[in-house]
C-alpha cells in the first residue's frame, strides 16, 4: 500500500509534465502517482500513461475546476498522505523531501496538512523572482504557523487523507481559489503548518506572462471575493501556456 499518493491536475502540460514526473523515479518511499486531465489534446496524456496506469480524463464540455480535478485524483489514492502539485513543480530530491515531511508528521499527531516556499526553477531564478516570491512564502508561513488560520497555494499541499476525506476535500465550485480554501477548512480540524526549511521549484509561468504586479492583483482580488462571497472573482481561471 502507497505511502503517498501524489495528484496532478493537468491540461496540455507537454511542456513541463514530462521533467515532474521523472524527478519521482528517485523517490523509493512507497508512492502512486495519479493524474487528472482537464482533456488535453497535446500529448499530455500520453507522457501520463507512460508514468502511471492512474489516469482520470475529464469529458464534459465545461471546463472543469481545480477543486473538481483535485477531488477526483484523491477519489482514486489509497495512501495515507495525499500530496497535490501543479504540473510545472518539482521537488528537489524527493526522498529526502518526504522523508523530511513524514518526520515532521510522525513529531505532531495534530498536524494535518503542510505547505511549503515556492522557488523559481534553478535556471530560472532571478532577483525579481525572488523578491516577490518572498511575501507570498512569508504570508502562508504567518498564516499557518502564527495565526492558525490555515493558507497555503496549490503549487504543493501534503495533507492527512484522512482529514482531507474527513472535511469532504476541495470545494469543487471555486474558479480558483480552492487550495486556500482547503486549507482554511482543515485548520479547524486540525494544524496547518508552512514547513519553511524546504521547497519546491515552479517555472512560475504566470508572472513571467502576465508580469507579478498583475499576477498579484489576481491573487488578491480572488482572495478577497473567495474569504468574503465564498465564490471567485473570476467564472474560470486564466490558462496561461
Amino acid at each position: 500500500m502507497p505511502i503517498l499518493s501524489i495528484v496532478i491536475p493537468t491540461f496540455k502540460e507537454i511542456q513541463f509534465l514530462e521533467r515532474t514526473l521523472a524527478n519521482f523515479d528517485t523517490l523509493q518511499i512507497p508512492h502512486e502517482i495519479i493524474i487528472t486531465d482537464g482533456g488535453s489534446t497535446d500529448g499530455t496524456l500520453d507522457i501520463a500513461r507512460t508514468y502511471t496506469d492512474k489516469v482520470v480524463v475529464w469529458d464534459q464540455a465545461r471546463r472543469q475546476t481545480f477543486g473538481e480535478a483535485k477531488n477526483a485524483g484523491a477519489a482514486l489514492s489509497t495512501g495515507t498522505y495525499i500530496v497535490c502539485i501543479d504540473a510545472d513543480v518539482i521537488i528537489p530530491e524527493p526522498q529526502n523531501f518526504f522523508t523530511e515531511m513524514l518526520s515532521a508528521f510522525d513529531q505532531n499527531p495534530k498536524l494535518v496538512a503542510m505547505t511549503v516556499p515556492l522557488k523559481p526553477y534553478a535556471e530560472n531564478s532571478s532577483i525579481i523572482d525572488a523578491l516577490f516570491s518572498a511575501p507570498l512564502n512569508w504570508f502562508y508561513v504567518i498564516s499557518n504557523n502564527i495565526f492558525h488560520s490555515g493558507n497555503s497555494s496549490g503549487e504543493f499541499q501534503m495533507m492527512r487523507a484522512e482529514a482531507f476525506r474527513k472535511i469532504g476535500g476541495f470545494t469543487e465550485h471555486l474558479a480558483a481559489g480552492e487550495d486556500n480554501e482547503l486549507f482554511r477548512n482543515l485548520a479547524n480540524i486540525g494544524a496547518t503548518r508552512s514547513y519553511y526549511k524546504l521547497c519546491v521549484r515552479h517555472s512560475l509561468r504566470r508572472p513571467h506572462k502576465l508580469g507579478w504586479f498583475r499576477t498579484y492583483g489576481i491573487w488578491i482580488k480572488n482572495g478577497i471575493h473567495v474569504a468574503l462571497r465564498g465564490k471567485a472573482a473570476y467564472k474560470e481561471w486564466s490558462v496561461v501556456r
